[in-house]
């Protein structure tokens, strides 16, 4: 249990991370250098380690081609996209609904029937979010907002792009195909789109010059000057991004698939937001108010009676 506690922390540090990152460079731009880097090891791990496994079949780039725009592409830059404007903690709170999302794509697509019992949570869970979509910042109201933020709206189909992206993996891997292949591959396709976006939506990329304030920076400043403390310290915050998500948590929740079922593991889950309110409040001060704690018990009220018949 411990290693699904740490797997959710480290989902949640991603968000706190992000916005660290965002500080200093532009999201679009922050999304290929995380993917190039972190496809990059992912490919070159699997071309060292299993060889047998690093592969493409020309069948299968219709399903590839929809991990790099949904599983990469569209999920992660919207997000970070959303970053800008959102909290740490609402943008955790907001990716908690993932398994809501998955059950009503599986209904369609595969036309699995939800219960009475799943079908109260969905409405209980979607619900649940209305208090923290009626808490909106400054920031989301000057990006537009009828009473959804366009911010937020931006994250639920970054959510939506997300599990849809999972269930085309679910795909691939019945094929014979590794997580570590698959994601090596999106990555470094959806990097490249990345890439390709930021260079035409702000240009080539610029990085914010730090300033002289906490005990790290003036030093960087002294040593680096303050553009050069900036690119470091953006460097820093993306390749802690890489190593935690791209690599760990993705190789982690494989593992723990292996012991526990994807319904757990979800349903688990719903400690991220939590988990994310604590790090935005510690790391960068991010105020909590009861606006979040009222969806948080919503929304994992609205899963528990969601997964009754499951578990």
């Amino acid at each position: 249990m411990f290693l699904i506690i740490l797997l959710y922390a480290l989902l949640a540090s991603t968000f706190t991370l992000g916005k660290a990152a965002l500080d200093y460079g532009r999201p679009f731009f922050l999304i290929a250098v995380r993917m190039f880097v972190g496809g990059g090891i992912l490919l070159s791990y699997q071309y060292f380690a299993d060889r047998s496994k690093f592969y493409l079949k020309t069948k299968d780039l219709f399903l590839f081609s929809q991990i790099f725009l949904f599983h990469i592409y569209l999920s992660y830059m919207l997000e970070f996209w959303a970053l800008e404007y959102l909290s740490a903690a609402s943008v955790g709170l907001i990716y908690n609904i993932s398994p809501f999302v998955t059950a009503i794509f599986s209904y369609f697509l595969f036309h699995e029937r939800l219960s009475g019992k799943q079908n109260l949570g969905l409405i209980i869970g979607f619900f649940g979010l209305l208090p923290i979509i009626m808490q909106q910042t400054p920031e989301e109201i000057a990006v537009g907002s009828f009473y959804v933020s366009l911010p937020e709206l931006a994250l639920f189909i970054s959510v939506a792009a997300a599990c849809y992206g999972w269930i085309v993996m679910k795909q691939l891997l019945d094929r014979g195909y590794t997580p570590v292949m698959v994601n090596g591959v999106g990555m470094i396709v959806g990097g490249s789109m990345a890439l390709l976006t930021s260079l035409w939506w702000d240009g080539l990329p610029v990085i914010k010059p730090a300033e002289s304030e906490g005990l790290i920076r003036p030093f960087l400043i002294n040593i680096l000057g303050s553009h050069g403390a900036g690119i470091a310290i953006f460097a820093w915050y993306a390749l802690l991004l890489v190593v935690v998500a791209n690599i760990i948590f993705y190789n982690l929740y494989g593992e723990l698939l292996k012991k526990y079922s994807a319904t757990f593991l979800s349903f688990v889950g719903f400690i991220t937001p939590l988990f994310a309110a604590l790090f935005g409040w510690l790391m960068r001060g991010e105020e909590v108010t009861w606006h979040f704690f009222a969806s948080v018990i919503f929304v994992t009220f609205g899963l528990y009676v969601f997964y009754q018949d499951e578990l």
